[in-house]
């Protein structure tokens, strides 16, 4: 789904620079490594919400340009959703790259795998598990990677992201935050994202559901200002700029 967005952030190469990850490993590396008895990605310590590598000075535009999973730099992002829907922010790149999204469950089951090509413009991509896919199971860790892959035949200089993610019951997580789920339910759709993201905890469900919104109405300005306060909160502004339009929903 393509839309128009006029640009929200710019990049400061300084900040981006300083920022920056070292290289990243490939999925298969990674996920090699988990095999090896590494648990920490399971047990949810932090992913890498940054990816660099020793190609993406030559694979961006912008020498400084990361490619940025939206979420919290928190070990475990949360979710009240059965097929969650991730967000990803893609520069400006030099050619089309294809994109590759794939997660896994708790015991490095594959849940569900996706490739796409991305045009060189880049932009803001979401990613749903599709309703073929098992849906999440309440309070299992699930592992997430997103790969832009410059190189089919050498996955080693794929640029990565990667996390941890985990779905919760909606009513008993809004109540340990004495919230209550029917009050949530009955605030205009602004300050249910807000509450969702400063108050609930909620912070990815908060994204998906403001991401919408300006998608729907790409000229409100209330929506694209609580939707730059969202990426504040999680420490993501330095680090986007968002170009005229967004790459789209696979």
């Amino acid at each position: 789904m393509l839309i128009g967005l006029s640009s929200l952030l710019s990049l400061t190469a300084l900040a981006v620079g300083s920022l920056a990850n070292p290289p990243v490993e490939s999925v298969e590396s990674a996920i090699s490594a988990k095999g090896q008895g590494n648990d920490n990605l399971r047990q949810g310590v932090p992913g890498r919400r940054l990816g660099g590598g020793t190609r993406s000075d030559t694979v961006f535009s912008n020498a400084y340009a990361v490619l940025v999973a939206l979420t919290t730099p928190d070990a475990l992002s949360v979710t009240t959703t059965l097929r969650p829907k991730l967000l990803f922010y893609i520069p400006e790149m030099t050619a089309t790259n294809t994109a590759e999204f794939v997660l896994f469950d708790h015991s490095n089951e594959l849940v569900y795998e996706t490739t796409f090509e991305v045009a060189p413009t880049g932009g803001l991509v979401s990613v749903e598990i599709p309703e073929d896919a098992p849906p999440l199971t309440l309070g299992e860790n699930y592992q997430w990677y997103f790969s832009i892959i410059p190189e089919a035949n050498d996955r080693a200089h794929d640029i990565v992201v990667y996390g941890s993610i985990q779905r919760v019951e909606a009513t008993a997580w809004l109540a340990q935050r004495q919230i209550d789920i029917g009050r949530l339910d009955q605030l205009a759709p602004l300050r249910k994202a807000r509450m969702l993201y400063q108050q609930a905890d909620l912070w990815l469900d908060a994204a998906v559901m403001l991401d919408q919104m300006r998608q729907q109405n790409p000229e409100d300005t209330a929506i694209a200002a609580e939707w730059t306060h969202l990426l504040e909160s999680a420490g993501l502004t330095p680090m986007l700029q968002l170009p005229s339009a967004d790459v789209g929903v696979f």
